[in-house]
């Protein structure tokens, strides 16, 4: 049997969903309809990431835009994050991106970007969502229409110049290291081979056009990423950098260390980062103690929220963090924007390397091992989770911490179980001090979610 269609899922992370099935045109319509009657006053960016679908989606927004009485500045295939800063640097009033980030190619989506050049918080996101469910109309009269601007150049230009402006460019330009990078024809093409070279290093490309025929997992994880580490050191690069389609996540692979994954990217950039700023760092509930680890070290401490950037985001407001972001890859420097960054990574980790004398591996060699095992099952709903919990907390021995799912702090490590809000499945993370331990608890918790479904 085939299996079921995957259903839309709506989240502050946006609305995701099989294009041709839950994802189609008038959804994006209704949505960007929405949008219009939500923002304060002010034109709106659109753009896309290089999707085929996308085009036409972006069109179709950017049209609706237009016809509640919205100039709209469309950036075309551009990086996420590139649209947060266009957002807020240009005074636009919001953004609505056609991105489904790491998710597999049949699927699209729309995140929504706020005033301040944010994803709508847990308490605006609601708003939007009520607009669509009254079917809200903000159109005009045609007089009254707004114009569509291409500023995608000029995006990128703004993107790369801030990111140029705040780094040691000097210090890499002495060292001029090589970095392997894999756009994965996603994006990231389009920003960042020409940062990295701004910055003063030599870039080696693989998949760097925006095609949107990503030739592996667009999720950047798991075997691709080891296979790009082999490939570094085979063309003698000091370290490869791979991020998903939308450029949002970045992972950091060093020929010959331990170093390879997504989620040694926060902890490095925490490390060198908070040499120089002192505060706290907020991360999610699914990323490695390896940065307690590091904030430790630097005498700074993590602060954890539920998954998802905007609840990241809020909490590092509402503490005045310095650093923050997720395991996934994804780092948020406030002094840039409030948005996860591939290119924000790339760059702190390029400092980072030519201000270490024996570069990334020298300074990953601090941190404590730590093992990490990822995984998915069918399922998501609260009252498995529920069941689930009373399976395990005897077990582990610990009590579950309830803010997303099940979270339950174990030595050297955890265990998290959670409803993805991008596919309908529960995501399971473990940690532990080895690979076996983190292999163990992540069966335990298999075996448990099997055991629901007899």
């Amino acid at each position: 049997m085939e299996e079921p269609m995957a259903p839309l899922m709506v989240s502050i992370s946006g609305i995701r969903g099989i294009v041709g099935a839950e994802f189609h045109p008038l959804l994006v319509a209704r949505w960007s309809a929405a949008l219009a009657d939500l923002l304060d006053a002010g034109p709106v960016v659109v753009a896309r990431d290089s999707r085929p679908s996308g085009e036409r989606f972006a069109r179709v927004a950017a049209d609706v835009l237009a016809a509640a009485g919205r100039d709209v500045w469309d950036l075309g295939v551009v990086p996420t994050p590139t649209v947060q800063v266009a957002v807020e640097r240009w005074g636009a009033a919001g953004g609505l991106i056609l991105t489904a980030s790491h998710n597999p190619a049949p699927w699209n989506a729309c995140k929504f970007v706020d005033r301040d050049g944010t994803f709508l918080s847990p308490e605006r996101f609601p708003l939007l969502r009520e607009r669509v469910e009254a079917g809200t109309s903000p159109f005009v009269e045609f007089e009254r229409w707004g114009a569509v601007g291409d500023r995608g150049r000029e995006s990128l230009d703004l993107h790369r110049k801030l990111l140029v402006g705040a780094i040691r460019t000097e210090a890499i330009a002495e060292k001029r290291p090589r970095v392997l990078l894999d756009c994965v024809h996603g994006a990231g093409g389009t920003l960042l081979p020409d940062l990295i070279e701004a910055l003063g290093a030599e870039v080696t490309t693989r998949h760097a056009e925006p095609t949107g025929r990503f030739p592996r997992d667009p999720e950047p994880t798991g075997p691709p990423i080891r296979e790009l580490a082999r490939e570094a050191e085979r063309c003698d690069c000091a370290f490869a950098l791979a991020v998903d389609p939308d450029a949002d996540r970045c992972a950091v692979a060093v020929p010959g260390s331990e170093v390879v994954g997504e989620e040694w990217t926060l902890p490095l950039v925490a490390l060198h980062l908070l040499q120089r700023r002192s505060g706290t760092v907020v991360t999610n509930l699914s990323t490695s103690t390896r940065l307690e680890a590091a904030a430790a070290l630097r005498g700074s401490r993590v602060e954890r929220t539920p998954v998802g950037e905007a609840h990241v985001v809020g909490r590092m407001r509402e503490v005045e963090a310095v650093l923050g972001g997720e395991g996934n890859g994804g780092v948020i420097d406030p002094a840039i924007h409030l948005g996860r960054d591939a290119a924000v990574a790339a760059a702190w980790l390029l400092e980072a390397h030519a201000l270490t004398p024996g570069g990334l591996a020298e300074l990953a060699a601090v941190l404590p091992r730590r093992y990490l095992r990822k995984g998915r099952a069918k399922g998501g709903a609260d009252a498995a989770l529920e069941r689930l919990r009373e399976s395990l907390e005897h077990r582990l021995g610990a009590p579950a911490d309830p803010r997303d799912g099940l979270r339950w702090a174990l030595p050297g490590g955890f265990v998290h179980v959670r409803s993805s809000a991008t596919e309908p499945i529960l995501r399971i993370v473990t940690e532990g001090e080895t690979e076996e331990t983190a292999d163990e608890r992540f069966e335990l918790v298999r075996a448990a979610v099997e055991n629901l479904e007899e």
